[in-house]
């Protein structure tokens, strides 16, 4: 993965995350605590990646932003806590975006029950392959104030969105 604003590789973070642990905790912790996300990780790099092999358009280009791997290591943390408060709210049959589950999965599950007698199955297939291009902060806000995510990381989450720097 290539390095965001901060320079920091992931050869570096490996190398030396011995060193690095303590440190990285002891900032991970202070920013949960004071539910406050430093700047420096909500700056990113924004380059243009060509989708084609050549260019006739500015669409030809995919806008990737490349952000410090440090804050994507911290952001897994946290949201590997919020899955443990959303995964059991989701519906049982969703296979997308959940641990352990494939899209084969939903596949597999559908042709066993066409299998009995008049059965029948009803698919909806949805591209969210912009959606996160597209999250308004304040109704993921709501969402997560309505799951009763803990104070803390509500807080947090709030810090993360605003202010943004690219």
């Amino acid at each position: 993965k290539a390095p965001g604003p901060d320079k920091i590789t992931s050869s570096c973070l490996k190398v030396c995350a011995d060193q690095l642990v303590l440190i990285f905790t002891r900032i991970f912790n202070k920013s949960l605590e004071m539910c406050y996300v430093p700047s420096c990780f909500k700056c990113s790099t924004i380059i243009p990646v060509l989708k084609k092999t050549s260019i006739k358009e500015l669409n030809d280009f995919r806008l990737v932003a490349l952000t410090s791997l440090v804050m994507k290591t911290f952001e897994r943390l946290v949201l590997a806590n919020l899955k443990t408060i959303t995964d059991p709210l989701l519906e049982p049959f969703q296979f997308v975006y959940r641990a352990n589950r494939l899209a084969d999965d939903t596949i597999n599950m559908a042709l066993q029950h066409l299998e009995s007698p008049k059965a029948y199955v009803r698919v909806l297939f949805v591209d969210f392959s912009l959606a996160f291009n597209n999250i308004i902060p304040d109704i993921l806000l709501t969402k997560l104030n309505q799951l009763t995510v803990p104070d803390h990381t509500y807080k947090w989450t709030i810090s993360f969105l605003i202010d943004s720097k690219q």
